[in-house]
């Protein structure tokens, strides 16, 4: 009898280690892909702001006025990600506002390839908030069940935030996976 108490003993400790060992798997598989997911993002915003800040000076300097505000006081603002995506994403509706109502404004070529550049950028962008909100969901999903909750606890892990999409980005996004999938 005692045996058989110390064997049950013995498994019930093997499928605790196993499924820590699953969960802190899981963790730092998904803590991968969430780190990669804020690199990728940081390195895109730091080229779209250079390209904002070339693009903006660019059509300042041929206007009397100064149509656009500085992005390199945006940049000089020692901000998360989040909020550096939101500021960035402000100045590009402000250009595509700029280049939609001034239709008589035709840039040279070095600065409309540069425009095309940005907005290729975008949307590399915008794939890649998806794919960084993806597996922050499924980290945070993570951190809301037992017994995972526990070694998030233990760990010191906390929820990630998300970044947000503008209506009309939203919009886009939904088309596309909808063309996927009816393809």
């Amino acid at each position: 009898m005692i045996a058989y108490i110390a064997l049950v003993i013995v498994i019930i400790l093997i499928i605790i280690i196993y499924k820590y060992r699953d969960v802190v798997l899981d963790f730092n598989s998904v803590l991968k892909r969430v780190h990669l997911g804020e690199n990728e993002i940081a390195e895109i915003l730091n080229k779209k702001a250079d390209l904002l800040d070339e693009i903006c000076e660019a059509i300042n300097n041929i206007n009397d006025n100064r149509v656009f505000s500085s992005v390199k006081k945006v940049m000089k603002k020692n901000i998360d990600t989040l909020k550096l995506d939101k500021d960035l994403s402000e100045i590009y509706t402000e250009l595509k506002e700029y280049l939609l109502v001034n239709k008589s404004f035709v840039p040279e070529e070095e600065l409309k390839n540069k425009i095309e550049e940005l907005n290729e950028l975008e949307i590399d962008l915008e794939a890649t908030k998806v794919f960084y909100n993806d597996n922050s969901n499924i980290f945070n999903e993570l951190i809301d069940k037992f017994p995972s909750r526990m070694i998030a606890k233990k760990k010191g892990y906390d929820y990630k935030n998300l970044y947000t999409f503008n209506e009309e980005e939203l919009f886009e996004i939904l088309k596309k996976d909808n063309k996927k999938k009816e393809a």
